[in-house]
């Protein structure tokens, strides 16, 4: 019984660590309480992984981390964490950003995966009326398979699986009319990399998003994206709100497609220090609970 349970969460956190190299929309719980909808708006560090462009509205530095277990499942943890540096007005802003998934299982590591990304940004375009920006992340993936499971069957004295690299370029474009209505396009692993030698070698995960935002009154931020991952997949759609109600808090909520999902999720600002809650259902699987922390040295 202890080797099939050892073989069950193995499965499952294989397909799910899987998700650190694909399109992962649940970044952090400020973008995933407004259903990870912000691929025209995102504004800060965060858009090191959801769209590079956005990294150009940076205007100070900040520290962000978050942390989450999909599904409230104990032996799999996410962790990210990022710093963003404006580095000039007319050179834009930096990040470095770091995406990682682990599964544990009887105190033994089974698989890890880990994204360094750095990142930049800046204006191409910007006057009183319309902007535009570019940015681009340059990521290193790489990928522990862990221990087999043994003669014990909890991994304990199993033999190294080995382990994987691969390099991966995004890119992205924000655009804005007014301050009022945006617009954004990202593609991720543009240049198609792989993993693994040459006769078991596998495409990382591709995809293209196109996202619109609108601002119908102050404090108010609309958004939609609608993201279409490469090869035999669905059309992803998602819509979220974030409305800031006081300087000190922010409401969000949103709406995903494949799978169906609702968010719902706040935000809580002083003294630079942000505070930052989640929460995902799902139709088949327990709902997640994320959490994020982030600071901004200006405020």
């Amino acid at each position: 019984m202890k080797r099939i349970n050892c073989l069950i969460i193995l499965l499952l956190a294989t397909t799910l660590s899987a998700q650190v190299f694909t399109d992962f929309p649940e970044v952090s719980a400020p973008v995933s309480g407004s259903g990870s909808s912000s691929v025209a708006t995102v504004q800060d560090v965060w858009a090191s992984i959801v769209n590079p462009a956005g990294l150009s509205r940076v205007e100070s530095i900040q520290v962000v981390t978050s942390f989450f277990r999909p599904y409230g499942m104990s032996f799999y943890m996410n962790q990210t964490a990022g710093m963003a540096v404006p580095i000039g007005e007319k050179l834009g802003t930096i990040a470095l950003t770091y995406s990682g998934t682990s599964t544990e299982y009887s105190g033994e590591k089974l698989s890890s995966e880990n994204a360094f990304r750095l990142s930049h940004a800046l204006f191409i375009q910007r006057d009183i009326n319309s902007t535009l920006a570019f940015g681009y992340s340059l990521n290193l993936y790489y990928l522990d398979y862990g221990k087999s499971a043994g003669s014990s069957g909890d991994g304990s004295d199993g033999v190294n699986l080995g382990s994987g690299v691969g390099f991966g370029v995004d890119v992205g474009v924000q655009a804005s009319l007014h301050e009022r209505t945006w617009i954004g396009l990202t593609a991720k692993n543009v240049n198609s990399p792989e993993m693994g030698s040459s006769l078991s070698s596998s495409n990382l995960p591709r995809s293209i998003s196109v996202g619109f935002g609108y601002e119908p009154y102050e404090g108010m931020t609309t958004g939609f994206v609608i993201e279409q991952p490469f090869g035999n997949h669905s059309t992803q759609y998602r819509g979220g709100i974030d409305y800031q109600i006081a300087n000190w808090l922010i409401l969000r909520t949103g709406v995903n497609t494949a799978p169906n999902r609702i968010a719902l999720g706040f935000g809580l600002r002083k003294f630079g220090l942000g505070i930052d809650y989640a929460f995902l259902s799902h139709p088949i699987l327990p709902a997640t609970h994320q959490f994020s922390l982030c600071y901004d040295f200006k405020k």
